[in-house]
């Protein structure tokens, strides 16, 4: 959610006089995540969120608002997508697709406590069960042939060491034989600047534009991978603490919980390898956020030093 596409004042009332939401007040720039340009927006009829889309196209949208609109009808936490007096919640704005979000409340946390660490395995859960029957599927496009691929695209530009990293690790996924375990909907990009919390309760979880159908534990390896993680190593209080949140919901099966392990090193492997090629090809912006890909280097070598699923057994 950084700011790639400029607006002024003129340009955003023309877009909001699609809406029944009022006369606008004032507006800014979110300068955080990475894939689309988000405004906050203040109108006389409330606070709205503003997304430029700049991947995603007009037919690779649909989806995604409807996933959002069935999570809302749920009682899920998610941004609701307006429509517009003509009934549409996907618009244009400058020549690329935008959507207005009704402002939810909360604020993203730096360093999760237990307790809200286990809100977080709540509602991952809850998101899981939630989206079964939303008739959502997207498979993930930044699977480990698309690690693969990038690894290709940037090889030649990376240290000797990091080459020699990723290049095993890739080959031990690939060699890797898994089981059939459960898999639907996962969020697959569930950090920290994605969730709100009002202290100890969570109000809401946004950017679900990385959404596709993929291993659950693969979801739940992504999110302790950023929630569960104090200097450069898994917490196991906070590790227990978003499991038995998460269990609460939906019980893990034994395989699930054996074949854990893979997918934490796969995780921090995707987010590694897609962090750096952010870093080698940087967009231009007026508000960039460019992520330490390091911090997950650290964590796969930690990842391939301790099994952390052990914790649990």
């Amino acid at each position: 959610m950084s700011v790639y596409t400029c607006i002024n004042q003129q340009q955003l009332e023309q877009f909001l006089g699609l809406y029944a939401i009022g006369d606008l007040v004032d507006f800014s720039g979110i300068k955080a995540g990475m894939e689309n340009t988000n405004y906050a927006v203040n109108t006389t009829r409330g606070k709205f969120i503003l997304t430029v889309f700049e991947s995603l196209t007009q037919k690779q949208l649909p989806c995604y608002l409807q996933l959002l609109t069935h999570l809302c009808q749920q009682g899920f936490p998610a941004p609701q997508p307006q429509k517009s007096q003509a009934g549409q919640v996907l618009n244009s704005l400058k020549g690329k697709p935008a959507a207005l979000f009704n402002c939810l409340s909360g604020q993203s946390i730096e360093r999760p406590l237990s307790g809200q660490c286990t809100e977080m395995g709540v509602y991952l859960a809850t998101l899981h069960l939630s989206t079964q029957a939303s008739g959502f599927y997207k498979k993930n496009p930044k699977n480990l042939s698309a690690c693969q691929a990038v690894f290709n695209k940037i090889s030649a530009r990376l240290s000797r060491n990091d080459h020699a990293v990723i290049r095993s690790e890739l080959d031990f996924q690939l060699s890797y034989c898994l089981p059939v375990l459960p898999q639907g909907v996962i969020h697959a990009d569930l950090f920290r600047d994605n969730v709100l919390f009002e202290q100890d309760r969570l109000r809401g979880i946004v950017d679900f534009y990385n959404a596709c159908h993929d291993y659950y534990v693969f979801d739940i390896a992504i999110t302790v991978n950023d929630w569960c993680v104090d200097d450069d190593a898994i917490n196991a209080e906070k590790f227990k603490a978003l499991l038995a949140g998460y269990q609460q919901i939906r019980s893990l099966s034994r395989e699930e919980l054996q074949h854990l392990q893979v997918f934490f090193r796969l995780a921090a492997l995707r987010f590694w390898i897609s962090r750096l090629e952010h870093q080698l090809n940087p967009r231009e912006g007026e508000l960039v956020l460019q992520k330490d890909p390091w911090v997950f280097r650290r964590l796969l070598e930690f990842h391939q030093q301790h099994d952390v699923s052990l914790w649990q057994r």
